[in-house]
This record gives structure tokens, C-alpha cells and sequence, in this order.
């Protein structure tokens, strides 16, 4: 009986392994057809109008996509790329592109260009502004941004995209990140330059 039931494991666990490769292997497939061109292959890109997706937590990704896919999401680069693209993908796409993504690495591009900016975007970052309601962003983010599940990996992010998002939240482009709402309420632009630089550079 002992046997069977580990062999039962071991094949259920085999099940598992093949099916995140098989998912892997077809988010592979749409990301050479849809995203590379954009967000590079791999989802690295040296376009800083848009993100890098690689490492990116699969349940962050698979969120996002559906918020372009149903238009929840709205800032205006959201219409002008990603309300199209996510409106050809299917739950089982967006998922296996999610699989695909979260098992690259990341690959880290950025330098501290200005060390005054950086060194307060690390206070910032790791200590949070607290007389001003600004939590630390660690705290959700990790040590060095790497995210976690539906907390999107921000080190190693260009410096421009993370700066344009962070004003999103100002707005209401972005109805479902309700807890960064609040937490812009605290940074000026200078924190969120410094933000920015510092993030970069992980």
C-alpha cells in the first residue's frame, strides 16, 4: 500500500511538472507571435515605453492581462497597446504566458546615474515615508522589488515606465492597485524620481 500511494505521488507530482512545461512551452510560442516585439524576447526590453516582463509573478501577470483584456485598466498606453493584443487571448493564453514569463531572469540593465536620487529612493523604499502615510515599499514588494504573487517585480524596471506608473496612480487609470492610490497621496515628484532611479538599478 505504501508503494502505491508513492508511486501515486511521484506521478501525480510528474503530472504537474509536465503540465507547467507544456504551459511554458505555449506561452513561448505567443510570446515570439504577440509580445517580443514589444517587450523583447525573453520580456526583456530595452524600450523603456514598456516593461519588463521577465521574473514578473504569474498571478500579478494574469490579473493585469485581464484588466487590459477588460478595459479596467485604462491608462492611455493600456489603450494604445495592450487593449487590442489582450482582446485575442483566452484565460488558458494568459496563463500559459504568465508560466512563461515567471520562469526567465530577469535580466538587470539599469546603473545609478545619480547617487543623491538613489540613496533617497532606497530610504524611501526600505523605511517609507511614515509622517507623510507612505508605508515602506519593501514591505509588499521585497528587499530589492523582486514581487511576489499579485505584487508586480519592480527592480530592474526602467526608470521612465516605473515614473509614468507611479503618476498613474494619481488618477484613476488603475481602479484595482486601491492600496498605491493611497500611497501616492504621500510622494511628491521628487520621491518618485528618486523612487525610480533607485529601483532601476536592482
Amino acid at each position: 500500500m505504501m508503494n502505491y500511494r508513492i508511486l501515486v505521488s511521484l506521478g501525480l507530482i510528474s503530472l504537474a511538472v509536465a503540465s507547467s512545461a507544456f504551459a511554458a512551452d505555449s506561452g513561448a510560442k505567443l510570446e515570439s507571435q504577440l509580445c517580443s516585439v514589444c517587450h523583447g524576447r525573453g520580456g526583456t526590453t530595452s524600450s523603456e515605453l514598456f516593461p519588463q516582463l521577465a521574473g514578473q509573478p504569474a498571478p500579478y501577470f494574469i490579473a493585469q492581462m485581464k484588466a487590459f483584456r477588460d478595459k479596467s485598466r485604462s491608462e492611455e498606453n493600456a489603450q494604445r497597446f495592450m487593449w487590442g493584443i489582450s482582446s485575442r487571448l483566452s484565460d488558458q493564453d494568459i496563463e500559459q504566458l504568465a508560466a512563461f514569463y515567471e520562469t526567465k531572469t530577469p535580466a538587470y540593465l539599469g546603473k545609478i546615474s545619480d547617487q543623491v536620487k538613489y540613496d533617497l529612493g532606497k530610504d524611501i523604499f526600505t523605511n517609507g515615508h511614515l509622517d507623510k502615510g507612505v508605508p515602506p515599499c519593501m514591505a509588499c514588494h521585497g528587499e530589492k522589488g523582486e514581487g511576489k504573487e499579485s505584487t508586480p517585480r519592480l527592480g530592474g524596471q526602467h526608470e521612465v515606465y516605473l515614473k509614468r506608473q507611479l503618476k498613474v496612480f494619481y488618477g484613476n487609470e488603475r481602479p484595482a492597485a486601491v492600496a498605491m492610490h493611497e500611497v501616492v497621496k504621500g510622494l511628491s515628484e521628487t520621491d518618485i524620481d528618486a523612487i525610480a532611479q533607485y529601483l532601476q538599478a536592482q
